[in-house]
């Protein structure tokens, strides 16, 4: 007999997708971004760059501070992975 009720989703996935403060970003035209503030239609975030040892770090040297659209962004790593000055 088949079940028919409905799988729920994976907690874990759910949350892993979605895009919070300090989370790495990736926009169309490859330019890394961690995030600072989540709105609803925005992100602010501030640009970043991958190290020689493919750590993503926030970049300190001369640091642009902009906003994106949400639809426009792919999270590329969660902020624990993120290196801060």
């Amino acid at each position: 007999m088949e079940d028919s009720t409905p799988t729920p989703p994976d907690n874990a996935e759910i949350y892993d997708a979605l895009i919070k403060p300090g989370d790495a970003v990736e926009t169309p035209d490859g330019a890394l971004w961690v995030v600072e503030l989540v709105g609803d239609q925005n992100l602010g975030v501030t640009s970043a760059f991958t190290d020689s040892a493919g750590q993503i770090c926030v970049d300190i040297y001369e640091p642009t501070t902009t906003t994106i659209p949400k639809q426009l962004a792919h999270k590329v790593a969660d902020a624990r992975r993120v290196r801060r000055p």
